[in-house]
């Protein structure tokens, strides 16, 4: 009714059958503009008859319906202009407020419309329709030391705001969340509740030093994205371009990520709380198909036990069950705001011995003081983790003979222990009887003050000073019941470790803005920067306990340290500092043609004193076609910009000690004489002519939005090149001391483009269906290499059996392809028949080097990442999908456990099956090379909204419940485990089971959760 007529309806104090009869009745004389209410005998009044009838009184109860074009607004806030008086429209968009002054002025706000205000005067009814807000929702962007409006931004940056990172993710982590989300950003997670996430940004930037984005945390460069808590993240902005990170210098070069956590905002007064919780169930799931006991038995492959043992099975921890909780306080007047959160998290892994326990807290507060003049934003940000990371050997699961039973009821520990057999062990009972205890701590107060210097409109000054702690000890017990002591005949081991590492930071910068004469725009930024790290270390073994209770909290007992044996070590990191100055400009003539300039100057302690200062700058320009005259009659077009950057950055993410002179004992020293002696000296070749690893970088974009801003999206084409990589490269002795050296080898090139889309594709009252949608491509090569330095080999298989290297890097090689043999057959016998270099079919046993050649390559040549939002009423689903198109997955399960004859190891069914006629050793070739391609539909997650004012008499504002199942499907054609392999390096591109804390199953997820806002 209120669509057909365009009025609408105001219930009164009863709700009875005969009141909507009457509703009904009225509806033909309903007039277009008109609010209707009921009276206490259910009469059907209009607005302009409570108007002209109800009595003159100086205060009274008015009520506001608060509407846009699609019909009730819900959480508008209406407020007495000049008091506290107001409330929140409720799921009719409707307000009522008592006691209001006939001479009020109504304020009606909503994010995202332009504010109204409207006076009471002698209405008791009001109905207010908002207008969506152009330049509102041209958000506002953070670029690092300052902030631009959306629409002068002239570089390649993509904003997310808390709302997008949760959209079909509820139950995960920061890292998760941003999966798919941001064209050109690949993560690399192996789902172990102690795994970290590797982050690589429109391809890589390096063959050595680091190749993730800097990360910077309200303001404070070098932060680690684990130490934060995904519901105190206000917005994530990702500076994707060299232009958009020049201004971090040196620590820019693969891009930079700047988060900002929630602050505290005016809240009248009144304290708002958030508590939410989720309890997460995981499942390990697609594990290879190895040969059951019987099989094993059948085939007289090894001894038969009699047992029937799925071992991989018996690692997954089936009782895992995890658990978050968060609580935000938030509260605010107008020249004190203050937001403080506090968490809990329990995550098991779904592996034996993998889990970890965090808790913690932040505190971010402002204040303005001295009539403006001063802004202080204090934060402190704590967290401490427990962990048990024993890293489980799936590999070793895979191979032991299923016939054994991991347990016995005769043995004290209840497991089966046998020795003495160094690469068949029981994976169950060594994980089980280890003692492994981890912690790790962060510590960050933060202070950031804001001078507003008043005599100059516009300037202001910015002082950040920041200090980070982190601990990280280790403390790991072997009993003397553990298979490593009694192979040894050893009474217990125990280990500790520890490491403290501190950050300083100290950040000063000038920012001025400025518009003139309504045309003109500009910001001006310009300061220094100073960052210093320590640390040092200390590590101690012990064996030999009298008794095994104590454990490593009494190492010193241990006979080992008394008879000499016993093992410690200690160190001090080598301080490393950066300091630089910087400035930028931005300009904007109309908001219509933009230019941005920036400059830094930075030294490095880590380079010698001929190499230690470089300057990085960056240049960009836009121009916003929409705002052009020709553009007014094309009405579909809200905003279209065009923009060009250009920039330099550089890298010195490698370890100090690679510049130091590092000495030590136990070292072969060459003598005078030519001969080599064992003594104390340089335990590397120091290289003072190392220098900066340098990237410039050109990118192209167009910005759009279209249709009411219903769709939006841009679109980006990217070249950058790498100079002056750094690498560890084989030197001869003598002259020199050791057998490698640090050096500056080559340059890369890397070229790519990233598509986005995103927007509304139904939107009705009711019902609404956003989409967001990017595309990307990224391909890169190796352009020279100096010197001596011809090609480099990498991507070794080292086990089982070494069968050698995968990867070769040299001048003119495409990144990311495999240097391995050409397959050609097998013969009469299931030998690998191979090609050589001149293409002739050769036994492999007659194989060598030169006969590689690069086959396939594990680049996609398109990942797509795909999130839905449908909302109906107060019921929410998201949807997140992702695919990795067109690219190789060396099969390395395959080649190493699909053949027959492994001796005692078992094998993969397909051994007997499908690959059954292969009988001789096997090779590193294309045969084990496979397409990647798949599509995962990464989360799914149902919600539903309970408005709960009503209901408690205000208390509590609204419940939300939500299901989440994470991982759900991954449809492939790879017959691997997992096709999403690490592609994050120069020499990836496989499943690398050998490497035991980077091997783990794959992990689906099962998430309830509830959120209160009060």
């Amino acid at each position: 009714m209120q669509q057909k007529k365009n009025c609408d309806f105001l219930p009164g104090r009863k709700d009875s059958i005969s009141q909507a009869i009457k509703i009904m009745c009225g509806l033909f004389l309903c007039l277009p503009t008109e609010v209707f209410a009921m009276d206490e005998n259910l009469e059907l009044l209009t607005s302009s008859w409570i108007e002209n009838r109800m009595p003159d009184q100086a205060e009274k109860t008015v009520t506001v319906m608060v509407r846009d074009e699609t019909g009730p607004v819900i959480g508008a806030n209406v407020v007495v202009k000049g008091t506290t008086i107001g409330n929140i429209s409720d799921d009719n968009g409707m307000v009522i407020l008592q006691n209001i002054p006939d001479n009020s002025t109504l304020v009606i706000s909503y994010i995202g419309y332009i504010s109204q205000e409207v006076k009471v005067g002698k209405q008791h009814s009001i109905q207010v329709k908002l207008v969506e807000d152009a330049e509102t929702l041209q958000e506002v962007v953070v670029i690092g030391y300052g902030s631009l409006d959306k629409k002068q931004v002239t570089s390649a940056i993509t904003s997310l705001k808390a709302d997008d990172l949760m959209v079909g993710v509820s139950g995960a982590d920061i890292s998760t969340s941003l999966q798919g989300k941001i064209g050109g950003l690949v993560m690399y997670n192996l789902g172990s509740a102690n795994a970290g996430t590797t982050f690589q940004l429109r391809g890589m930037t390096s063959i050595n030093a680091g190749k993730a984005p800097l990360v910077v945390i309200d303001g404070f460069p070098g932060g680690d994205i684990r130490s934060l808590t995904q519901d105190d993240i206000k917005s994530i902005d990702i500076l994707k371009d060299g232009s958009a990170g020049a201004i971090y210098g040196t620590r820019a070069a693969s891009g930079v990520i700047l988060i900002t956590t929630k602050s505290g905002s005016d809240t009248n007064g009144k304290v708002k709380l958030t508590y939410s919780n989720e309890f997460t169930k995981k499942q390990g799931y697609n594990a290879p198909e190895m040969l059951s006991g019987r099989e094993y038995a059948d085939y007289e492959i090894g001894t038969d036990y009699g047992q029937d043992t799925d071992w991989w099975d018996e690692l997954l921890n089936h009782g895992n069950f995890s658990q978050k909780h968060h609580l935000a306080l938030e509260f605010g007047i107008e020249k004190a705001q203050v937001y403080t959160s506090f968490f809990y998290e329990k995550n098991q892994g779904v592996a034996k011995q993998d889990g970890r326990q965090d808790y913690g807290g932040r505190v971010n507060a402002n204040f303005k003081l001295f009539d403006d003049w001063l802004e202080i934003h204090p934060s402190v940000d704590y967290r401490q983790a427990a962990r048990n990371n024993h890293f489980p050997n799936f590999q070793q699961a895979m191979r032991n003979n299923p016939t054994r039973s991991p347990y016995d009821p005769e043995n004290e520990t209840g497991y089966n222990v046998w020795l003495n057999e160094s690469l068949d062990y029981n994976v169950v009972a060594d994980a089980m009887l280890e003692d492994y205890y981890g912690v790790d701590k962060w510590f960050k107060p933060e202070v950031n003050m804001k001078l507003n210097i008043k005599p100059v409109p516009g300037l202001s000054y910015q002082q950040i000073l920041g200090y980070e702690n982190r601990q990280w000890e280790l403390h790991q017990y072997w009993p003397r019941t553990h298979r490593s002591e009694l192979n040894e005949s050893r009474k217990g081991h125990a280990h500790l470790a520890f490491s403290k590492t501190e950050n300083l930071t100290s950040e000063g910068y000038f920012s001025y803005i400025k518009d003139f004469k309504e045309d003109h725009s500009l910001n001006v930024t310009a300061g220094y920067s100073y960052f210093e790290h320590n640390g040092e270390n200390f590590g101690m073994d012990n064996y030999n306990f009298s008794v095994d209770g104590l454990k490593y909290w009494d190492i010193g007992k241990g006979s080992y340290l008394s008879d000499g044996k016993a093992g410690m070590s200690s160190g001090k990191n080598i301080t490393e500092r950066l300091f630089s100055v910087f400035a930028r400009a931005n300009y904007a003539y109309r908001d219509k043609y933009l230019l941005s300039a920036s400059i830094r100057h930075e030294g490095s302690s880590k380079f010698s004193a001929d190499n230690r200062w470089a300057n990085f700058w960056s240049a960009s320009a836009g121009w916003r076609i929409s705002k052009e005259n020709f553009m007014k009659e094309v009405k579909w077009v809200d905003d279209l910009k065009v923009r060009f950057g250009y920039g330099v950055t550089g890298n010195n993410d490698f370890d100090a000690s690679y510049m130091a002179d590092m000495l030590g004992s136990d070292t072969y020293w060459m003598l005078p004489n030519g001969e080599w002696a064992y003594s104390f000296g340089k335990t590397q070749n120091v290289n003072r002519n190392l220098g900066w690893e340098e990237k410039k970088e050109w990118n192209l974009g167009v910005d759009y939005s279209l249709f009411g801003n219903r769709l939006y999206g841009k679109f980006d084409y990217f070249k950058r090149t790498i100079d002056n990589l750094i690498y560890e490269v084989a030197v001869p002795q003598p002259p020199y001391t050791q057998n490698t050296q640090w050096q500056n080898i080559g340059s890369m090139e890397v070229k790519g483009w990233e598509f986005e889309v995103g927007g509304d594709i139904i939107r009705t009252k009711d019902f609404v269906w956003s989409s967001n949608l990017n595309l990307s491509h990224n391909s890169g090569k190796i352009a020279t290499l100096w010197g001596n330095n011809t090609y480099k080999n990498g991507n070794g298989f080292v086990a089982p059996g070494s069968p050698g290297d995968a990867a070769r890097m040299e001048e003119g090689s495409t990144i990311g392809s495999f240097y391995i043999w050409k397959f050609a057959g097998f013969d009469d016998e299931g030998n690998f028949l191979l090609y050589d270099k001149d293409n002739n079919v050769i036994p492999a046993k007659d194989k060598t080097e030169n006969d590689k050649r690069y086959v396939g390559n594990y680049t996609p040549k398109l990942i797509v990442g795909w999130s839905h939002t449908f909302t109906y009423r107060n019921f929410d689903l998201g949807v997140n999908l992702r695919s990795w198109i067109d690219f190789d997955v060396y099969n390395t399960i395959n080649m190493s456990y699909g053949i027959q004859g492994q001796g005692n190891f078992n094998v993969l069914k397909d051994a007997y099956g499908k690959f059954s006629h292969i009988k001789g050793e096997k090779q590193i070739c294309d045969y084990y090379l496979e397409d990647g391609t798949f599509l995962k539909i990464d989360a799914i997650t149902l919600g539903y909204t309970l408005p709960m004012k009503k209901y408690t008499k205000n208390l509590i504002d609204r419940i939300r419940i939500y299901g989440t199942v994470g991982n759900v499907c991954t449809i492939t054609g790879y017959s691997g485990m997992n096709p999403e392999v690490n592609i994050t390096g120069w020499d990836q591109g496989t499943e690398k089971f050998w490497d035991t804390e980077r091997f783990y199953p794959m992990v689906r997820t099962y998430t309830l959760g509830m959120q209160f806002n009060f």
